[in-house]
This record gives structure tokens, C-alpha cells and sequence, in this order.
């Protein structure tokens, strides 16, 4: 006669007490408490193997994490299972499996990866990434890359656009875009969903960087730049800035070694075209620049001429320079440090008279010639010497009229 198994209450699992050898109480139909010596309790289960016939035990998880009436609930569950044949252990083997593949196979898991393979980016890039990224995976990084349709990123991305941040919505379809053609690429989804997005974001208007033109108003200007009163080493570089014209990023972010003083020469990789094209730009120096740059020297703390105010590993923040604008009475809607390009390039042009394609070159700009073919930076230095020092004598005429 088959022995009656009573099951078990929920005082009687409560108070099961550790003992000297790990013991089993039951409940019936093969489901029991597992008490170890320790005192830790957990729910298992004895069964059949379905193919090869084997007893095996399955693990129902701890108790008071899984009580007694779901471990029950799990019991019928994987009765069901091996009436149809299925092996309750593998199948959990399986859902865990899956489950990790989910959880490796996110939007949020594929853009960590896909940023952490990007080579030759400037820190200003991944910085902005790592920002558009940090806003996307607020409502998609926790799904499937697999199960993004367009609308999970539009929505996304219109949570920026709601703000009025229409060029941040932009950006954040692009990087979008990136992890999804990355995913593609790595096969871990088929296709980049964002490109059923055309047109379904508002375009920003652009917004030209506000810059001086009128020689009288620039004098003023550099005359209140000579009489800034902040920091030596920002006023150095708003100096540098209208007489070299160069992008702010690549002055904060020169290095001491890219200069040869002697030659009058600055020679690096514009930031913004390093990826495209790997040239290098020349920059000659006028003989005003490199007194200034010689004087920086003296009190030099760093590998870059500019380092941060409160550590010398990491360049001068980007909106020092337009800051110290600020304090002499330029804000973004009259000067910007940007915008000393623009003015550079008008004056350049309109008073002094050379030709645009040797501005256009010193700007960093590709030039191309009669054929089509782009000009190497380097070519026509002695006539952009002559330039820059043509330059930077009109600018210190312009402060004593």
C-alpha cells in the first residue's frame, strides 16, 4: 500500500529548525523542503526524465523567497510539462539562456559595445554620445535591439523635440542610427529601423554664429581683449584666437609639441576632419602670436598650451573662451569665439584682398583645384605667411584708429 504523504503547512515550514544532517520535509507528489545544515531552506522536486527514463531533481528556488502555495503552483506547472514530454530542467536551462541573450541583446547592451569599439573620436564626440545615448536609453535601452520598432525611436527622440531641443532630437535619431546599423553589422538585428523615420522630426533652423565684420566695432572689441582682467592663460587665448582664426576646440586642445617656434609654424590634424582625411594643417604663426605663445611658455603646466583651470590633464572647458567674451560685454548674440572665422574670412577677403581659395585653406577648409582634386593643406605656406602676418598687423592697426 502506498505510503499518504500529509502535506505540509505553512507553520510547519516556518519553523523547520536546522539539525545536524541536512533533511528533507514533504509535501507530495515528489515536491519536499530541503533543510541544510545551516538552516538554508529551499523548494526542489524529484522527477523523471522524460528521455532515458533518469531520476532527476529540480531546484524550485528559497524559501521564504518562493512560498509554500507558489511552490506548489511550480509542482502543477511542471507536471504539466512532463505530461507533454518536456524536461522541466531544460527548459529552464533554456529560459535562463534566453534570458541572458535578452539581456545581452538590448539597445542600451549594443550601443555600450558599439561606443566602446569607436577609434580616432574626439572626447568632445563621445562626450556628446555618451549624452544623446543617456537620453535614449530612458525608454529603449532595457528592450530587445530586436523588438525596437520605428515609433519606440520616434518617441524617444520627440521627448527632446517637446523641449524645443529640435537638433538634439536630430542627434539622437543619428546615434540611434549608428548602434542600430553597428547591431546590424554584429548581426544582432536585421536592419536599421531609423531610417523609416525621414522627415518625421522638425529640422532646427540653423543658427549662424554671431560675428563682427565692421572694422571699427572689431578694434573695440580686441581692445577690450587686451584689457581682459581674468586669467592669464584665457586671455592668452582669446588673443590667439581672432589672429589665427582656427576652430576653438583645436586651440584648447593644442599641444606644445605641435609648435616650432623657430620655423613660426603650428602643425596638427583638425579634430573636426581627422577621421575623413588624416592631413595635417599648418598654421603659420605671425610674429605677434608667437611673442604671446613664448610668454605662455614661461608659465607652462601642461602638455596643452591651455590645460583646465583646476587640472592640467584635460584642455580649457569649451565655453571658457565665450565666457570670458561674456565678461567684456560680448555675449552669443554679438561675438562668439566661433565666430572669429567668419569675421577672419569677411575682413580677410574684403580689406586686405586675397584671394578666398588661400583663406578658404588656412580656414581648414577643402579647396580644390581646376581638376577637382582637393589641395593638400600644406601647399601655398609662403603665401599663407604672408597672409597671417598681413593679418595680424591689420588687427593691431585696427585697435590704435
Amino acid at each position: 500500500m502506498a505510503k499518504i504523504i500529509k502535506p505540509l503547512t505553512d507553520s510547519q515550514v516556518k519553523q523547520a529548525k536546522p539539525q545536524d544532517k541536512p533533511y528533507k520535509l514533504a509535501d507530495g507528489g515528489r515536491l519536499y523542503l530541503y533543510v541544510s545544515k545551516l538552516g538554508t531552506k529551499s523548494w526542489r522536486m524529484d522527477y523523471i526524465r522524460p528521455i532515458g527514463k533518469k531520476r532527476a531533481t529540480i531546484t524550485l528556488g528559497l524559501y521564504p523567497d518562493v512560498s509554500l502555495a507558489q511552490a506548489r503552483e511550480q509542482r502543477k506547472q511542471i507536471r504539466t510539462m512532463l505530461a507533454e514530454g518536456v524536461d522541466p530542467q531544460q527548459q529552464k536551462i533554456d529560459d535562463e539562456r534566453e534570458q541572458e541573450l535578452l539581456s545581452n541583446n538590448t539597445f542600451a547592451a549594443i550601443a555600450d559595445d558599439y561606443m566602446s569599439r569607436k577609434r580616432n573620436v574626439s572626447p568632445a564626440t563621445i562626450i556628446n554620445n555618451n549624452r544623446q545615448l543617456k537620453r535614449l536609453n530612458k525608454y529603449i535601452g532595457d528592450m530587445p535591439i530586436t523588438d525596437i520598432k520605428p515609433i519606440d525611436v520616434l518617441n524617444a527622440c520627440r521627448t527632446a523635440e517637446a523641449q524645443g531641443y529640435y537638433e538634439t532630437a536630430i542627434k539622437m535619431r543619428t546615434i540611434a542610427s549608428q548602434v542600430f546599423r553597428y547591431g546590424v553589422q554584429t548581426a544582432v538585428c536585421e536592419r536599421d529601423v531609423t531610417q523609416d523615420l525621414s522627415g518625421a522630426l522638425q529640422t532646427p533652423i540653423t543658427v549662424h554664429h554671431p560675428a563682427i565684420i565692421d572694422p571699427k566695432e572689431l578694434g573695440i572689441l580686441l581692445n577690450a581683449i587686451d584689457s581682459y582682467e581674468g586669467s592669464f592663460e584665457v586671455r592668452i587665448a582669446i588673443t590667439l584666437m581672432p589672429m589665427l582664426f582656427v576652430r576653438s576646440g583645436e586651440l584648447r586642445y593644442a599641444l606644445w609639441d605641435e609648435f616650432d617656434l623657430e620655423a613660426g609654424t603650428w602643425t596638427f590634424t583638425p579634430r573636426k576632419t581627422k577621421r575623413q582625411t588624416g592631413v595635417s594643417l599648418i598654421v603659420p604663426l605671425p610674429a605677434q602670436a608667437i611673442k604671446l605663445i613664448r610668454e605662455l611658455s614661461l608659465h607652462a603646466r601642461s602638455e596643452y598650451l591651455f590645460p583646465a583651470i583646476h587640472t592640467t590633464v584635460k584642455p580649457m572647458s569649451e565655453n571658457t573662451m565665450n565666457q570670458a567674451l561674456k565678461r567684456l560685454g560680448y555675449d552669443g548674440t554679438k561675438q562668439t569665439v566661433h565666430g572669429f572665422r567668419a569675421t577672419a574670412r569677411t575682413l580677410i577677403v574684403e580689406k586686405l584682398k586675397y584671394p578666398e581659395n588661400l583663406i578658404e585653406m588656412q580656414l581648414g577648409h577643402n579647396v580644390r583645384d581646376m581638376h577637382g582634386r582637393a589641395y593638400n593643406r600644406t601647399v601655398f605656406l609662403d603665401e599663407r605667411k604672408m597672409m597671417m602676418q598681413k593679418w595680424a598687423d591689420y588687427l593691431d592697426s585696427l585697435k590704435s584708429d
